[in-house]
């Protein structure tokens, strides 16, 4: 059975249906043949991953024309013919690529697009709390896509078979495949401040002051990672220290996941890079502003945690993108460095 999964975006939910990927592993055994389309700028997070064999990209960004995409999906049908499309990302794209193989049976996951709509409406914190998550399916989404699916392949124990099939230090269901060492001191803990959208970020200030009192409470290096947009990381270079290691636009895609494998923890905002580190088996600390837990995106690993402020005006939008209307960005400021610091000691210790 060839079986081509689909999500073109975004990194961090890239990602996550690797937990996808392990189960129908475990659930077909050895004679499955997966292949991975994505955007290709995520090629690379899915080319080590032992259980794909072939990785597609789509270079929307580049101009790639649909066609040329189009032709190199064509191509691997004719190589090994696709018994199954499982469209993981539920998008206008995705239907677009559906349709251009009509013939190919096609499974659409189900982004529960109402049930968020109804969390990011409500501005009383007494009915959000009513979202019950295994009542309003917002349930983590590693297991929530397995969930729905494990039904349709006559599955009746598809997350605790994707547990035991991936063995993990503390039960991850994601896993990105082995890494390289990075070249770093060790051990080194990760903060990655950046996100895909500015409001999703917890103020920079905070997490400089997080690093100072991690540098003068811990022995640990700590490994700055982020992109080479987020120039707002040079506020790091005012602290004075050889243990803290500033590779903001220093790292590849390769590197930066062979920085997180590595970590003994991360410290970072609803991103991708906290994915990424959980795929790794790396324990995380998450934290959420304008969208919520309950959107599926909260970290899954049984010693990673997330900090989150109960407010009315949150979730504000689904994905993070949209301004916050107040004077101040209570959602992200509201959390304390104190409550970041006690989060990652009762994680260190645990260890």
């Amino acid at each position: 059975m060839h079986i081509l999964l689909v999500r073109f975006s975004s990194m961090g939910d890239v990602v996550l249906q690797t937990a996808t990927l392990n189960w129908l592993r475990a659930l077909l055994g050895k004679e499955a043949h997966f292949s991975f389309v994505t955007s290709s700028e995520f090629v690379g997070l899915m080319t080590s991953h032992p259980e794909v064999g072939a990785v597609i990209g789509f270079d929307r960004k580049g101009g790639e024309s649909w066609g040329d995409f189009k032709r190199k999906i064509m191509s691997l049908h004719s190589e090994r013919p696709i018994d199954l499309i499982l469209d993981l990302h539920g998008t206008l794209r995705s239907f677009r690529l559906r349709c251009s193989f009509w013939r190919i049976p096609a499974l659409t996951v189900d982004k529960r697009r109402w049930e968020r709509f109804l969390l990011t409406k409500i501005k009383s914190v007494r009915l959000k709390r009513l979202f019950d998550l295994k009542l309003f399916g917002l349930e983590t989404q590693v297991t929530r896509i397995i969930r729905d699916f494990e039904g349709i392949f006559d599955d009746t124990r598809g997350v605790r078979r994707t547990v035991e099939f991936r063995k993990g230090a503390h039960q991850e269901l994601t896993s990105l495949g082995a890494r390289s060492p990075f070249s770093l001191p060790t051990p080194y803990l990760v903060i990655a401040p950046a996100a895909s959208f500015e409001f999703k970020r917890w103020p920079v200030a905070s997490f400089v002051e997080l690093v100072r009192v991690l540098l003068k409470e811990t022995s640990y290096h700590l490994v700055i990672l982020a992109g080479p947009e987020d120039t707002f990381c040079a506020a790091f270079d005012d602290i004075s220290s050889d243990r803290l290691h500033n590779l903001q636009g220093k790292t590849s895609l390769k590197q930066s996941m062979d920085v997180l494998a590595h970590a003994t923890l991360c410290v970072g905002n609803d991103s991708g890079m906290n994915h990424i580190a959980e795929a790794a088996g790396v324990s995380c600390v998450t934290l959420f502003g304008p969208t919520d837990p309950r959107f599926g995106f909260a970290p899954h690993g049984t010693r990673s945690r997330f900090l989150a402020k109960e407010m009315a005006c949150r979730p504000c939008s689904t994905t993070g993108k949209t301004a916050c209307y107040r004077d101040r960005h209570y959602c992200m400021e509201e959390i304390t460095v104190a409550e970041v610091r006690e989060t990652i000691r009762q994680i260190l210790e645990d260890r």
